[in-house]
């Protein structure tokens, strides 16, 4: 079974961004391990002091080292990224994403900044080692409603684009997996 990594930007669970990462787990069902990492439910102190060593803070590291595939998702603030993310990313050992399969996943306020992910996230992800970057999606945030029961529903050209994206990732997990590892 595959062991995913999803590594949530966002500042709280009722955030929409979390729609993303509900829409993930969805989409895997019993196909994959996904582990979810929320960022703002690790240390504050940890993270701000880039205290690698925090128990919190390596053990997911660990769920990121031990994943075939790691899927980020974070809200789009200011044309870039949220800090809280970029915060725990500078934890990361420097090659942490080396040989994974790297999905970016965005949530904007408009389509403005869809290209946030293009030219503000995906060279960090790369400055992790990550060579697999597959097209990132991004949604706005309008098209990710909270429903009443507190799970979240995706207008049906935000969930579309996710579904390609999501598949994309799956196809070059398989792909990797499937292609013979050379040692240096």
């Amino acid at each position: 079974m595959k062991k995913i990594a999803l590594i949530s930007g966002s500042y709280s669970l009722t955030s929409r961004l979390n729609g993303l990462a509900a829409y993930a787990q969805s989409y895997f069902g019993s196909r994959a391990r996904l582990d979810v990492i929320h960022v703002h439910q690790l240390p504050a102190g940890a993270l701000i002091s880039a205290d690698y060593k925090d128990r919190k803070i390596t053990e997911a590291n660990k769920l990121v080292a031990e994943s075939d595939g790691v899927i980020v998702t974070t809200p789009i603030f200011k044309a870039s990224f949220s800090g809280i993310l970029k915060t725990y990313l500078d934890l990361l050992p420097q090659h942490a994403l080396d040989g994974k399969v790297v999905l970016p996943l965005a949530l904007g306020g408009s389509p403005a900044h869809v290209l946030a992910i293009k030219y503000a996230l995906e060279p960090v992800l790369s400055e992790l080692g990550a060579q697999h970057i597959i097209q990132g999606a991004y949604t706005i945030d309008h098209q990710v409603k909270r429903a009443d029961n507190g799970r979240f529903e995706m207008e049906r050209e935000a969930a579309r684009r996710l579904e390609r994206a999501l598949r994309q990732f799956e196809e070059n997990l398989q792909r990797l997996e499937a292609s013979p590892v050379i040692s240096h």
